[in-house]
């Protein structure tokens, strides 16, 4: 049974946390989720990175900001939210060592963001400073409420499934994807909703809190446990 590494932060400060949808979600597709925590020094990441690449595939989960230092940001939003250096260290780390691995990787929300900064890109620090709107719709988590559009044949299309509609519960975004990813899905203002790179994915909708209303949203889902098996997105 394939395992994937479930990249998971710590909010509260005093507790581990986890929307019980990714792990729920990779059970439904057959897979057996382990959930990894980010080590609270840099003692810990050796075996945390270890154990990320002894599963099969690699999620990586939403969560607060990243550091805007690690992309580069000559200055910080004072918008942004709950930054975990360690965290995000943690997840650089592994995600850089299963890229490097072709372990499959797929980034939800936060974890777009993450996997676009770990190989190379930069994000928005707020995207309604930056003149997009609409993109902060907590209340309606598990809903879908604006359209999305993929570019045909992408790894973003298949992760669609043939909804056109998603959820959207972020201030931040990618901005520029780097030297090795490739922008393939939009929301109707621009703004990058997902990027991929052959064995990577990332989408800025959270599938695992509509694939109960929706089944087709389980198709991320599906393809990293494809994607470990060889199976073609």
């Amino acid at each position: 049974m394939t395992t994937v590494a479930l990249l998971i932060g710590r909010d509260p400060p005093d507790r581990y946390s986890l929307n019980r949808g990714y792990a729920d979600a990779l059970y439904a597709v057959g897979a057996t989720p382990v959930v990894l925590v980010p080590p609270v020094s840099s003692a810990g990441l050796p075996g945390y990175v270890s154990a990320a690449l002894a599963c099969d595939a690699l999620c990586v989960t939403g969560g607060g900001d990243v550091d805007p230092a690690r992309y580069g940001a000559m200055s910080r939003s004072p918008e942004l939210m709950d930054v975990d250096s360690q965290r995000d260290a943690a997840e650089l780390a592994a995600v850089r060592a299963a890229v490097s691995a072709a372990t499959p990787v797929l980034g939800i929300c936060r974890g777009i963001q993450l996997v676009t900064v770990a190989l190379g890109g930069t994000l928005h620090q707020d995207v309604a400073s930056v003149g997009f709107s609409g993109h902060w719709e907590e209340e309606r988590q598990r809903e879908p409420v604006h359209p999305v559009s993929a570019s045909p044949g992408s790894l973003a299309a298949a992760a669609l499934a043939g909804a056109a509609v998603v959820n959207s519960i972020h201030h931040q975004a990618v901005a520029s994807v780097g030297p090795t990813l490739t922008a393939s899905a939009w929301a109707p203002d621009g703004l990058i909703e997902a990027v991929e790179a052959p064995g990577v994915l990332g989408v800025q909708w959270h599938p695992e809190r509509l694939y109960e209303s929706d089944p087709r949203h389980l198709a991320p889902f599906r393809w990293v446990v494809g994607a470990t098996e060889g199976v073609p997105a």
